[in-house]
């Protein structure tokens, strides 16, 4: 006898995560950011931090990073510098990036209060545990890259 598998996860959760994105992002609109830039901003700091070292933290690839990056950049909230080896790109939060993050961090808890009370706060935290048991058993089961 076998097994049918259930419906596709990855289709689901790509659901999911447009359904979020645009969640998140009716409250990041006024301060002009999408959530993945403030996803960024939030992993930066006064700290320097590669390219690849910040796509790690963030499980994203460089090229899509180096894209989101780029507006950060030209509106003065991270500032690149040059590491040791001249081919080494560095990354900090800048002043003006500390008090925008400060602003948009404001946004966002008002997104994540708002998702709470529609989802229900104990689902969210149930969901997040959940997530973070997928992501834990997903990593040793792809390529080392990934």
């Amino acid at each position: 006898m076998s097994v049918e598998p259930l419906p596709c996860t990855g289709a689901r959760l790509r659901r999911l995560t447009r359904r979020m994105t645009v969640f998140y992002e009716q409250y990041l609109r006024s301060v002009g950011l999408r959530l993945t830039q403030y996803s960024v901003l939030a992993h930066l700091s006064e700290v320097p931090q590669s390219l690849l070292e910040l796509a790690a933290r963030l499980e994203t690839d460089r090229t899509t990073l180096s894209r989101g990056l780029r507006p950060l950049i030209a509106n003065g909230w991270v500032s690149e510098m040059r590491g040791a080896d001249a081919r080494q790109h560095l990354f900090v939060l800048s002043a003006e990036g500390f008090a925008f993050r400060a602003l948009a961090d404001a946004h966002w808890r008002e997104a994540q209060l708002a998702l709470e009370d529609v989802l229900d706060r104990e689902f969210v935290e149930d969901f997040h545990e959940s997530l973070e048991r997928a992501l834990i058993r997903l990593k040793p089961a792809l390529p080392e890259e990934n």
